[in-house]
């Protein structure tokens, strides 16, 4: 499958692609993947087969809470259910692991991010300001 940088949908803007024209060629750039697949045969609302998965994106090793990243959000159209990215428009930085999964699981998903900030900093929403979780 061709690459977005190879169709054109990538500006050359004069820095190399990694060795692996990915995500995790840069630096201290982690990321998970889990993938659901059970049942089988034709959908049957309520009951099945499923098909579905998270990616989390971890942009550097450290705490992100507390040392965090420049980012900014782009919507290419408006059927997305976006959480946080308002926040990142505003401040213009990532404070916790970025989800990435399907449109009907962006809130089941937001919480684990939320609780693995709040495990690492136990001030949040106490003492500190609350985490903006961007799924």
């Amino acid at each position: 499958m061709p690459r977005a940088r190879e169709l054109g949908w990538i500006a050359e803007d004069g820095l190399p692609a990694g060795p692996h024209n990915a995500i995790t060629d840069v630096p201290g750039v982690r990321v998970g993947h889990g993938t659901l697949v059970a049942g089988a045969g034709p959908l049957r609302p309520g009951h099945g087969p499923v098909r579905t998965g998270v990616t989390v994106v971890l942009p550097h090793a450290g705490n992100l809470f507390r040392n965090q990243v420049v980012a900014a959000v782009h919507t290419i159209n408006g059927y997305g259910k976006p959480f946080g990215f308002e926040q990142v428009r505003e401040l213009g930085r990532i404070e916790a692991p970025i989800a990435l999964t399907s449109t009907l699981n962006v809130g089941l998903v937001a919480d684990a991010p939320a609780q693995y900030s709040v495990r690492e900093n136990p001030e949040i929403g106490i003492s500190a300001s609350t985490v903006n979780v961007l799924v």
